[in-house]
């Protein structure tokens, strides 16, 4: 069966005037046959891991096929690989057969055998299936951010809209960066491109796909598998998996959610760098992930909308309830205690 899908599928990659009777695109029939591919998949990984029927316990991330058997499904993993190398976005969505091949592909390990190590980085074009996956997930990104960045309704958009097809992407990024250095490195220049981390300006104000990122992980939705969830999972993970050059790099602030997400603590030497750093010639604010020199708040708040200061209220009063809500810290939000001293101002619709 995999070999009749495999050659099926091959057709259809290989060969766009392929006949179908008129009735149905070249697209919709690879998408059917991917559909296929996958329900085989599944049906093969119920097999193996036999205690999850037998506790009726649905399938995971990490219940994708283990080395021996892995290799018996070799021709659906690169069918898959090469549809998402042939497959176009769609109006900045995944089309639905790019959907089905990313689906199959996170069945896989990245790392071994080394017959599937090297169907995902080929000998003689290592990069050829990582860029390709990188790119179609910083397209979305790069469309999503910049369209609702402005939006108060961001993180409904992401869910309503995005979640299905970001979250598969960077789940796919971050096993093969974890599982090679040599790719993270890759994509870590692609995010960070060299010498290009400004520490003179926020994180998140920052040119480039990392600010993108960090905007995505600043969003309060923050579930296991939530877009800013994994976000954060993929930075985390570019950064070699060192916490505290992750919270120097994207900034407490930002990071904060998505720690309390994880139940990650904070370094002990973060906190004292906040108190012995601060009158330190280019030292960093570890809660900004900027300058210390460059912190002017009173100006940046007279810069700011009513509408971005709003948000930002918003956002920091959910951050302070997950805080005390998780133990991280015994503190008044002080959103609260603000709003009850009257320093906020109730603005009428018509503002």
């Amino acid at each position: 069966l995999q070999d009749v899908l495999g050659q099926t599928a091959n057709t259809f990659l290989n060969h766009d005037d392929v006949s179908t009777s008129g009735k149905f695109s070249s697209q919709q029939v690879l998408t059917e046959i991917l559909k296929a591919a996958m329900g085989l998949c599944g049906y093969a990984l119920k097999w193996i891991h036999t205690d999850k029927i037998s506790s009726e316990k649905k399938l995971v991330l990490d219940d994708s096929f283990p080395p021996d058997k892995a290799v018996d499904f070799i021709l659906l993993l690169k069918v898959a690989l090469d549809t998402l190398d042939k497959a176009p976005l769609e109006d900045h969505h995944l089309a639905s057969s790019t959907k089905q091949a990313v689906a199959i592909v996170m069945n896989f390990s990245t790392i071994e055998p080394q017959a599937i190590r090297d169907i995902w980085l080929p000998r003689d074009h290592m990069w050829k299936h990582v860029d390709t996956i990188f790119g179609l997930f910083k397209d979305i990104v790069y469309h999503v951010v910049d369209t609702f960045s402005d939006d108060n309704n961001l993180p409904s958009v992401i869910a309503d809209t995005y979640q299905a097809e970001l979250t598969p992407l960077m789940l796919v990024l971050v096993r093969l960066v974890s599982e090679h250095p040599d790719v993270r490195e890759h994509l870590f220049y692609k995010v960070y491109p060299k010498d290009a981390i400004d520490f003179a300006v926020l994180p998140e104000n920052r040119p480039g796909m990392a600010a993108k990122l960090v905007r995505l992980m600043r969003s309060p939705d923050s579930g296991p598998f939530s877009v800013s969830t994994i976000t954060g999972d993929l930075l985390l993970a570019l950064l070699g998996n060192d916490i505290r050059q992750f919270i120097l790099t994207v900034g407490y602030g930002n990071a904060a959610g998505y720690m309390v997400a994880r139940h990650i603590e904070i370094p002990a030497d973060i906190i004292e760098q906040v108190r012995e750093s601060s009158s330190e010639s280019g030292a960093v604010n570890p809660v900004t992930g900027r300058y210390w020199s460059q912190e002017d708040t009173n100006q940046e708040l007279a810069n700011m909308t009513d509408e971005e200061k709003e948000r930002e209220a918003e956002r920091l009063f959910v951050l302070f309830e997950r805080l005390n809500k998780t133990g991280i810290i015994k503190t008044a939000n002080p959103v609260c205690a603000a709003a009850e001293s009257g320093r906020f101002e109730e603005l009428d619709d018509c503002d």
